[in-house]
């Protein structure tokens, strides 16, 4: 009986009940981009960033007791509110831009819940964590025509390189009578925004000093995608290659689902670089 008082005690109280509801608005993010039958990558990614801003939040723990204003504290319950109230709404209208605007939201309400406006220092990381959301969205559809041609104009020449017969025209690529068209979804957008979205938390977290060393890792970060992506393409424009249409399964799982392996090998190569360069600066 005295441990489950303990226990209790421990929950009632402002921090335990802030965790948890920072808990429940995370289980919510989810299932919004779930039940709107988001794509994988863009669930994959708001996990990502949702899991940053645990990062960034870890070492402020102890800070972390609310202490918000009356009107910080109506203004976050009312937006919590409009939230939940609002979920099957925002399950039919997530066709738009409005799916990469819920993380922020949820942030800002979350903080309002915590500190008043004046008081965000605590906020700050998390908050531009979470624009990255948005930031990407915009990324992906303002750069699509250019880097459609780009990633063709890349592949074309690392296939070329290999020894192939390739042609381009456009966004095309051939190889032989087969080949394949780059679109906006195999472009390489995802793996840009995974790479650089991981370089950015890691220096809103664990900062480089040397403008050297952050210039190197935004600069690997956004080579890397690169040449992740033009290997993928290249790979399912081989595939069309194969007779009797044997390698189509192989181009429709990394035309896919698949295709997500790619984004987390260029988020891994780097983050590996970013380690690399911060042991460095810990080290001199």
């Amino acid at each position: 009986m005295f441990e489950l008082r303990h226990w209790a005690s421990k929950l009632y109280n402002r921090r335990a009940l802030f965790l948890l509801l920072a808990a429940f608005i995370f289980c919510w993010n989810a299932s919004m981009l779930w039940l709107s039958e988001q794509g994988l990558g863009l669930q994959i990614f708001q996990l990502l960033l949702w899991l940053g801003i645990a990062i960034s939040l870890e070492d402020k723990l102890a800070n972390l007791w609310p202490k918000p204003s009356r009107f910080s504290f109506l203004a976050g319950a009312i937006l919590i509110a409009l939230l939940l109230t609002l979920s099957p709404a925002l399950i039919s209208f997530q066709a738009g831009y409005i799916k990469y605007l819920l993380l922020p939201v949820s942030i800002c309400a979350l903080a309002l819940l915590s500190r008043p406006l004046q008081q965000w220092q605590l906020f700050a990381a998390p908050l531009l964590i979470s624009l990255l959301l948005p930031i990407g969205g915009a990324f992906a559809v303002l750069s699509s025509p250019i880097q459609n041609r780009l990633t063709a104009l890349l592949t074309w020449a690392f296939l070329y390189g290999l020894g192939f017969q390739a042609g381009i025209s456009g966004k095309e690529i051939s190889i032989g009578s087969a080949g394949v068209i780059v679109q906006t979804n195999c472009n390489g957008n995802e793996q840009l925004i995974f790479s650089i979205s991981m370089v950015v938390i890691f220096q809103l977290i664990f900062p480089l000093k040397q403008r050297g060393h952050i210039l190197a890792a935004f600069g690997a970060a956004i080579v890397s995608a690169y040449v992740i992506n033009t290997v993928r393409i290249a790979l399912l424009a081989y595939f069309t290659t194969w007779e009797d249409r044997s390698g189509m399964a192989a181009f429709d799982f990394f035309h896919g689902h698949g295709g997500l392996i790619f984004s987390l090998i260029a988020a891994t190569i780097a983050g590996w670089i970013y380690y690399r360069l911060l042991d460095q600066e810990l080290t001199a």
